[in-house]
């Protein structure tokens, strides 16, 4: 019996990124603005994993300029959706008083493409905000009175001891516990930023113990990343 050859399907790329995808083993990209025929089976595949970044289906009689609006149309509302996404996460862990997430660099790329903004809660944006200059007379007048005190405990100490205080600032003797936190977001993030829908499923299994234990900056990475990759909800319990 001869098996009937599989219909063909065309599948077009309208926004400004370009599609990489893998089907059974194989893999490709849709550039941006390139339609491609190509087995209907693969086709399906394909657009049930990009069709909300904007990759879109074509017929032979379809109003190409139509069917462009309806591309960025969705590339659009994907991107607003992971930006909104975002936001409401940080505005939570302001909320909650932990420590808010940075935004990934293509998060960043997307906000500035579309003028929209991400939240930055531990950010005061107005130069000229009177919350900022007070802060910052604050600022002035607590490095004095350290600055004073500091020279009081050295003149003391020295007549204690009859000898030179070391007057190395304590910034300078004691490590600083927030670039320690960021050595380690940094290491962390080394372990999964080059992961690809092929490898992160499999990744995210056997470490599954290790992402729990990490900072929420780098459990936040993941997670984006992970549903950027699959286009579904990141994983509530370890992937079997």
């Amino acid at each position: 019996m001869v098996r009937e050859k599989e219909s063909l399907m065309i599948v077009g790329n309208f926004t400004p990124d370009p599609i990489d995808w893998m089907h059974i083993g194989i893999t490709g990209t849709i550039k941006s603005g390139e339609t491609v025929e190509m087995d209907e089976g693969r086709a399906r595949h394909i657009l049930n994993n990009f069709a909300r970044r904007g990759l879109i289906q074509l017929q032979f009689n379809d109003d190409i300029e139509v069917k462009k609006k309806e591309s960025m149309k969705l590339w659009v509302d994907f991107w607003e959706h992971q930006i909104t996404a975002f936001n409401q996460h940080n505005e939570d862990q302001k909320e909650k008083g932990n420590r808010y997430a940075r935004p990934t660099p293509i998060l960043i790329e997307k906000a500035k493409t579309l003028g929209l903004e991400l939240l930055q809660p531990w950010r005061i944006e107005k130069t000229d905000d009177k919350l900022l200059k007070a802060l910052q007379a604050e600022n002035v007048a607590l490095k004095e009175t350290v600055g004073e005190q500091s020279t009081q405990i050295n003149q003391i100490l020295e007549m204690l001891k009859g000898q030179q205080v070391d007057t190395t600032p304590e910034s300078e003797a004691v490590p600083d516990p927030g670039a320690t936190f960021e050595a380690e977001v940094t290491a962390n993030r080394k372990k999964y930023v080059s992961l690809t829908a092929k490898t992160m499923a499999g990744w995210l299994k056997n470490n599954w113990e290790d992402y729990q234990g990490m900072p929420e900056e780098n459990r936040f990475e993941i997670e984006t990343r992970y549903q950027e990759l699959y286009q579904t909800p990141f994983p509530t319990e370890m992937p079997t």
